[in-house]
């Protein structure tokens, strides 16, 4: 056979497999990802799975898996991974062969080194013929991988609380009220009593008025203020966000504490949520696993962004008449306006307490001591 006769089937072979890799490279190849939880804390590690399945008879020489992950989602173990970091994602690069019928499944384990909202929405798929001549390409979309991050929580006596402990005044105060739900006993009707406490059937019993003897019951209320203000003069963006991250996880570790001491405990902050209007967060004081879950994941999600004044916050606080609350003031500074405010919560009959965080280079807690939640 004349040899131009060789190259021109040589030529019409590889014009037919480039049209077929090109229109069937990438069809019926599926890929997900996930992690094995949706929640983590931060410096824990998580475990991510990927699947790469080809399910039809045509083999895929090579594929290039290529997605954008954030730079404080870091991967313990790189083997088998091409990875450039950038300053805010890291490009995430791998390279496969599938046999026909053929699936993958890989494990990475990933650090979580920030808190913080993370969510992977789309990895890019590129396939081609054996010679890599042709390729086609395909997008899949993520929509729900998402990864919620904490704050790590630290030892308590790591933060500088007031009394220097959690014990002193500010743990043991214990405001005592009158509990709707709790009858202790029936005594006869005295002045002042109302009348919807009256018990009528003990009344026919003994032939005079009767009434139902409430009893009482501790009430713990505690409201966790972080300021990110650095400074009074201080405008939008934190200017040292090493510090409020201190301030942060001083948050997390009180709540976690106070709630599973039975406290009723919320947070105001003057940040800004992640995903929801710049506005102050706030979170009613309440307790359980439900109230501590949404107070990590407000902290988790706090954008280090002024969205208020802290002093101006506090004013509205004393507006809204709170009484038997515990106001404890997670800040960097004490200045006139955010004192006067406080100052007033007290004379209203709350508690106050202050915590400064301290400078960055100081003993900020958290860096060295981790602990399960």
């Amino acid at each position: 056979m004349p040899f131009y006769w060789i190259v021109l089937d040589g030529l019409i072979l590889l014009g037919i497999l480039a049209y077929v890799y090109r229109k069937r490279a990438l069809s019926r190849v599926t890929y997900s990802r996930g992690f094995d939880r949706t929640t983590a804390f931060e410096g824990e590690l998580v475990e991510m799975v990927e699947t790469i399945e080809n399910r039809k008879l045509l083999p895929v020489p090579w594929l290039r898996l290529e997605s954008l992950m954030p730079v404080a989602l870091r991967f313990h173990r790189q083997s088998n991974l091409d990875i450039h970091a950038g300053e805010m994602f890291q490009n995430h690069l791998s390279l496969f062969s599938l046999r026909p019928y053929r699936r993958i499944v890989r494990r990475h384990e990933i650090r979580c080194a920030k808190r913080g909202f993370y969510a992977l929405e789309s990895a890019t798929m590129t396939a081609g013929e054996p010679l890599g001549l042709v390729q086609a390409s395909r997008r899949f979309a993520m929509e729900n991988l998402r990864l919620l991050v904490y704050p790590r929580l630290v030892p308590l006596r790591e933060i500088p609380l007031p009394n220097h402990g959690w014990l002193g005044d500010l743990s043991v105060r214990r405001w005592i009220v009158e509990d709707p739900f709790l009858t202790a006993g029936i005594r006869e009707y005295g002045p002042g009593d109302p009348l919807s406490r009256v018990h009528w059937k003990a009344t026919a019993r003994t032939g005079k008025l009767q009434v139902q003897v409430k009893g009482h019951t501790a009430d713990h209320r505690l409201v966790l203020c972080l300021n990110v203000e650095i400074n009074e003069t201080m405008w939008k963006t934190v200017t040292d966000p090493e510090r409020i991250e201190v301030g942060i996880r001083y948050a997390a570790s009180i709540a976690d504490d106070a709630i599973g001491r039975g406290m009723e405990t919320g947070l105001l902050c003057n940040g800004w949520m992640l995903g929801e209007p710049k506005a102050p967060i706030r979170v009613e004081p309440a307790g359980g696993a439900v109230q501590l879950g949404a107070l990590l994941t407000g902290l988790a999600k706090l954008q280090l962004e002024s969205a208020s004044n802290m002093a101006y916050l506090l004013e509205q606080e004393a507006e809204r008449c709170p009484g038997r609350t515990d106001y404890l003031i997670l800040t960097c500074h004490r200045e006139e306006k955010l004192a006067s405010a406080a100052e007033r919560l007290r004379r209203m009959g709350n508690g106050v307490e202050w915590v400064i965080i301290p400078e960055t280079g100081e003993k900020a807690g958290g860096d060295d001591h981790e602990r399960e939640p």
